[in-house]
């Protein structure tokens, strides 16, 4: 009995509080406020708070972003862009030649960046009246791009990657506005005009090391043209170190699925570090990108008495009288079905 009554007295509780949340809906309906949900109270109750319209609330949070702002990208031109190719025929016409160009489909213009344009035009462009990319940092450059490109996708980590920390903007790589000739030799390599160059020249022109690595005797074919840098790294950041697009093991089985298994015996280095434990990214001086041009010595680094499972015979040790490397023997030494030493 005292089971029934309790559960009679929750669900009137839930009715009521029910009652009081549609209330506050329509109670604001043509106020100009717009109820958001911003929490629960302590009964687990859900708890509304009136948030002007215009204004974007984080769900759960305290934070509130006007998104009419003169400083945030909006949507839907308040002057006719048309007014801008007056005076900016060139940059008009650049824009209309890249993707960004799409945009105004949508209803967005000059003004998605730049701000309204009204008091510009007015004023003949005076000083002052509009905003520009001129003087400001990269990053700041960069909040512009955010504001229509922080969404989920390639972008959504782009103020917590590696570049952003850097000052390295999205103008670094990009260019907004590209130029007649530009847009025309980009065309024709296969590659959209809003690209500053080629991925690889960019990318190398700051990453010297890693340059260097791929002229090594074997590497991952990059200066072929059979991969990119974008095909392992998210140059606008995740989650995971170096900006790689997904963990150390996974990635590199998306091409080399002969060693995706699964398998009964896993070799404990791939299955821990992933395949940098045994080999280097971008290039190597030894065959199949290992990291030590003698096998047996990379071997040993884990599989030592000190640190691991001890070599059980003398092939193993540097002798001029052995020869040959430890998958001479153990040569499904990535995961095998049959034998837990990797001994086909």
């Amino acid at each position: 009995m005292r089971t029934l009554v309790y559960h009679l007295l929750i669900s009137a509780a839930v009715v009521l509080a029910a009652g009081g949340v549609e209330r506050a809906f329509v109670s604001h309906a043509g106020t100009g406020l717009a109820p958001a949900i911003t929490g629960t109270s302590t009964s687990g109750t859900p708890v509304a708070a009136n948030v002007p319209s215009g204004k974007c609330t984080m769900v759960g949070g305290s934070a509130t972003k006007d998104m009419t702002s003169e400083n945030t990208a909006f949507k839907g031109a308040k002057t006719d862009p048309e007014e801008c190719v007056k005076c900016h025929e060139d940059e008009v016409a650049s824009y209309k030649s890249t993707t960004h160009a799409k945009s105004w489909q949508n209803g967005q213009s000059c003004e998605s960046c730049h701000g309204e344009s009204a008091k510009h035009v007015e004023t003949g462009g005076a000083p002052g009246t509009i905003q520009t990319m001129k003087g400001k940092s990269a990053n700041e450059v960069s909040q512009t791009c955010l504001n229509c490109h922080q969404r989920p996708g390639e972008q959504s980590h782009g103020q917590l990657s590696e570049h952003f920390r850097a000052g390295v903007g999205c103008t670094s790589c990009h260019d907004v506005h590209p130029s007649a000739q530009h847009k025309h030799e980009m065309n024709n390599a296969g590659m959209s005009a809003m690209l500053k160059g080629k991925q690889t020249d960019l990318c190398l022109s700051c990453h010297n090391t890693v340059n260097s690595d791929f002229n090594k005797p074997t590497h991952h074919r990059l200066k072929e043209g059979i991969v990119e840098c974008s095909s392992c790294h998210n140059p606008h950041g995740t989650t995971q170190e170096h900006q790689l697009r997904a963990d150390k093991k996974t990635l590199c089985l998306n091409c080399h699925q002969d060693k995706r298994g699964p398998f009964v015996y896993e070799h404990n280095a791939t299955a821990l570090e992933g395949c940098v434990a045994c080999h280097e990214g971008h290039g190597s001086s030894a065959r199949n990108l290992l990291k030590d041009r003698d096998p047996r010595t990379l071997c040993i680094s884990c599989h030592s008495k000190e640190i691991g499972a001890g070599v059980p015979h003398s092939r193993a040790n540097f002798s001029l009288q052995t020869t040959g490397d430890c998958t001479r023997c153990h040569n499904t030494i990535h995961g095998s079905n049959r034998d837990e030493y990797f001994i086909q």
